[in-house]
């Protein structure tokens, strides 16, 4: 039996090339996002929605081994001029996820979190985060989840949006 992997966030720049990797080793793919990815193949199943929805997110994660979780607010400057909605999809996206995780028995969360969390720098962003590192760690200390944190610092390649800080400077 084929091991199945949700990424939630896959239609973005990091998600949308693990989602492609994961494809490439084998496992079934399903990519769970606000919108359609444009780079999803025919062999891996989208999904659209809101990662905070939890029965969304129970059809997409059903009898999943491993959850990738890359979605949320990831551009610094829009999550300092949006606070609110900074904490409330990241923070409350990672918690929705590590729920219904637990609920169906997933085997390991993957977070992408960022090296933000050890500096004063990246405003909201940072401190969703924080925030979340600590969600899960608390999760995994009550209810056995296993996760791994990737603590990403500043990346560039194909796909990267128009607002990565990278991209504009090679541009």
């Amino acid at each position: 039996m084929v091991d199945k992997t949700v990424v939630i966030g896959g239609a973005g720049f990091v998600g949308s090339h693990v989602a492609d990797e994961l494809y490439r080793r084998g496992y079934q793919v399903t990519v769970f996002d606000r919108e359609v990815s444009p780079w999803i193949n025919g062999k891996q199943e989208m999904i659209v929605g809101d990662m905070r929805d939890r029965t969304a997110l129970t059809k997409a994660i059903g009898n999943a081994r491993f959850v990738y979780h890359f979605g949320g607010i990831a551009n610094i400057d829009e999550a300092k001029d949006k606070p609110f909605e900074t904490i409330e999809i990241n923070v409350m996206g990672i918690a929705a996820a590590l729920e219904v995780s637990r609920m169906v028995g997933v085997e390991r969360l993957l977070f992408a979190s960022t090296m933000y969390v050890y500096s004063t720098a990246g405003s909201f962003y940072r401190a969703s985060k924080q925030a979340s590192e600590t969600i899960i760690e608390a999760y995994s200390e009550r209810f056995d989840l296993d996760y791994t944190m990737l603590r990403y610092g500043s990346l560039y390649g194909p796909r990267a949006q128009r607002w990565n800080g990278l991209r504009r400077y090679v541009e």
